[in-house]
């Protein structure tokens, strides 16, 4: 069975667990609260799920966890990473420890719609063996006005950016600037 990784998992990227789940992957969940996780693995396959409660800032903690889970359920092909601002040093620890427990891997990197995607790759230090990917999020126009996306559409915008392997996805728009909510 293939093993995934979803940091944010609990809460707007919860469909893409689920989905995960679905197409026979084992998914490991990084998320800090408890009733959201428990909310999620009742809705799926519990046998199918690992809940790794962890605020991903705290990364000696988080590497911990990542390795055991690792060790119980194999090494990690996917990793889909929604990590806030304040949180570089987490993604980091995953991207180091994925990279040096597994073969060749995906990161599917989710980001906010003002992210500047060049500048986020080059902080980064990608390992030969992981596909990097970038999902920006942006927003949605509607009438006469700009609003922000939904879970659901993010969970789909994710899900098509891993079908589809493309190095970059945008979901929603960037644009007209001054619609933006």
């Amino acid at each position: 069975m293939k093993h995934a990784l979803v940091a944010g998992g609990t809460g707007m990227l919860s469909e893409v667990c689920t989905w995960l789940v679905n197409l026979n992957y084992h998914v490991s969940v990084i998320g800090r609260n408890p009733e959201k996780m428990n909310h999620l693995v009742e809705k799926t396959d519990k046998s199918k799920i690992t809940s790794l409660l962890v605020d991903y800032k705290k990364v000696d903690q988080l590497d911990m966890l990542l390795k055991q889970t690792i060790i119980e359920n194999g090494s990690l092909s996917l990793v889909v990473a929604w990590v806030h601002t304040g949180g570089e040093q987490g993604l980091e620890r995953i991207i180091e420890t994925v990279s040096q427990t597994s073969g060749t891997w995906e990161l599917y990197h989710v980001l906010g719609s003002r992210a500047k995607l060049g500048e986020v790759k080059s902080d980064l230090h990608i390992p030969t063996n992981c596909s990097y990917h970038q999902v920006q999020l942006g927003f949605k126009l509607e009438e006469d006005r700009g609003r922000w996306l939904k879970n659901h559409e993010i969970a789909e915008g994710v899900m098509e950016a891993i079908q589809r392997k493309a190095p970059a996805t945008l979901v929603g728009v960037l644009e007209p600037a001054e619609m933006r909510p």
